[in-house]
C-alpha cells in the first residue's frame, strides 16, 4: 500500500472526517465516500454514508484515496 493512501486512512480515522476511495470490490473499481472508524496491519472499519455498521476493507483492495468533495484537508 502506497504512503499517500495509509496517510488518507489516518487522516479520516484521526479527524473523524470523510475520505473518497477507489476500492476493488468483486472486480470491480468503484469510488466511494466513506469514514474510516478503525485500522490495523491489514485493513480497516469504514462506515458508507447513510449506513449505520462498519465494513471490513482489506488494505488490498484500496486503490487510492483523495479528499471528499469540499474537504481541503485543512488541520484546523
Amino acid at each position: 500500500m502506497s504512503g499517500m493512501v495509509n496517510r488518507f486512512l489516518k487522516y479520516s480515522l484521526e479527524r473523524e472526517k470523510k475520505i473518497c476511495a477507489v476500492l476493488m470490490q468483486d472486480g470491480q473499481m468503484i469510488k466511494r465516500n466513506l469514514l474510516v472508524t478503525a485500522m490495523d496491519e491489514t485493513g480497516f472499519s469504514a462506515r458508507f454514508p447513510g449506513r449505520k455498521r462498519d465494513v471490513r476493507i482489506a488494505l488490498s483492495d484500496v486503490m487510492t484515496c483523495a479528499y471528499a468533495r469540499g474537504d481541503q484537508g485543512e488541520l484546523e
